[in-house]
């Protein structure tokens, strides 16, 4: 067989775990919690207020001025005050609104955006009344008012799907961290189980000690695309369903085919730094201790996607950070969503692809020069020179 075979069966081998319980449910598991969410986020900011109104007219100047203030209603006119009062007992509608003189009937609490709304129409009907008593023609008075507006000039530019972005960002985030530091000590574990229970030592046998890495990395790696793959998928599909992210669908396509993108970076990134650190280790209580550079690297980017990149996304410590290939696959994401240019994402994941190049080389050294080494940790150093 030749190189590129034994290394497509040893990741076949680690492709196995699709049918594994634990992979399973926590497919699942993820897959779930991002539906709902976007699901409570339609529930929670698409919900109309249902008004009832006797006469159809009186209902058209209520929802003319609750659209004004943007807020959204539902209307609906009822046969009498008596149905409406029963539609408001029985919870399908939120509130019955009368005229002469202007009450608003509900079941428990009001809802205070539909009375900011009715006490704004009482007010200006009591204003056309004074305008009438004196002489004025209330329709010239009420032209000029709603004429009237504040010229707002803003000197950065006003960015109305910023509160949007922010949360698709810091979930971005979320997603990336968990999927690459679990794919990440799945491959650490893995490594460890062979070389503690000496099947290693078979496997080497058939195989080089790189290629026996690179199918590791490799299966592991699918495994971990299609867990993020699925997500991904889950989440598109209920914002398709929802609509619950007020972006265009063009960025946000954008945002999840550069997501995908940067998890087969970022993980292959970290998961060589996994598997050369763990071959170094014999005991999987060891693994923690060994890996722990890793993991501050990590949690370093991950915490800098919540405090440096939404307040200055496009600032120059966050630009300079993003080109490092261990912060990059968390940073530019998020940065992604805040629009960060095309030329800046590709050339950053250029410098990571360089950068795995040399991993590629480190990591299969240093595996390969203790992978078979049991009893107490192995330095890098060490492990470095051995073999020269």
């Amino acid at each position: 067989m030749n190189s590129l075979t034994e290394v497509r069966l040893i990741a076949g081998r680690e492709l196995a775990r699709l049918r594994s319980k634990m992979f399973v449910i926590s497919t699942a598991v993820m897959m779930i919690v991002v539906a709902g969410i976007l699901v409570a986020l339609k529930l929670m900011g698409g919900s109309a207020t249902k008004v009832g109104f006797v006469e159809e007219g009186f209902g058209g100047q209520v929802t003319a001025v609750a659209t004004a203030m943007e807020v959204e209603t539902e209307s609906r006119t009822v046969s009498s005050r008596e149905e409406g009062e029963r539609l408001v007992r029985d919870g399908e509608l939120d509130a019955l609104v009368l005229d002469a003189p202007l009450r608003m009937v509900v079941k428990g609490e009001p809802d205070e955006r539909l009375r900011a709304a009715l006490s704004a129409l009482a007010q200006q009907s009591a204003l056309n009344g004074e305008l009438a008593k004196a002489g004025v023609d209330p329709a010239q008075v009420n032209q000029a008012v709603a004429g009237a507006s504040v010229e707002v000039v803003s000197m950065e530019g006003v960015d109305e799907l910023r509160d949007t972005r922010l949360g698709l960002a810091m979930a971005l985030s979320v997603l990336l961290f968990i999927m690459l530091q679990a794919s990440g000590i799945m491959v650490a574990q893995g490594v460890v189980e062979e070389k503690s229970s000496r099947v290693v030592e078979l496997l080497l046998s058939s195989v080089r000690p790189w290629q026996l890495m690179a199918g590791k990395v490799l299966g592991l790696g699918l495994l971990g695309f299609i867990q993020m793959g699925l997500v991904v998928a889950t989440a598109a599909g209920a914002q398709i369903a929802t609509g619950a992210l007020e972006l265009p669908g063009g960025e946000l396509a954008g945002t999840i085919v550069w997501s995908l993108a940067w998890f087969t970076a970022g993980y292959t990134v970290y998961a060589l730094l996994y598997a050369a650190l763990a071959a170094t280790v014999s005991r999987q209580e060891d693994i923690s201790g060994v890996s722990a550079p890793v993991q501050v690297m990590l949690m370093a980017g991950y915490f800098m996607c919540f405090t440096l990149v939404p307040n200055d996304p496009e600032g120059p410590l966050v630009q300079a950070l993003s080109f490092i290939p261990f912060f990059a696959p968390l940073l530019m994401p998020v940065r992604a969503v805040y629009g960060a240019p095309v030329w800046e994402q590709a050339a950053s994941l250029g410098v990571t692809l360089v950068v795995i190049g040399v991993l590629v080389w480190l990591a299969g050294r240093i595996y390969a020069n203790s992978v078979l080494r049991t009893g107490g940790r192995v330095g890098l150093k060490e492990a470095m020179r051995a073999g020269d």
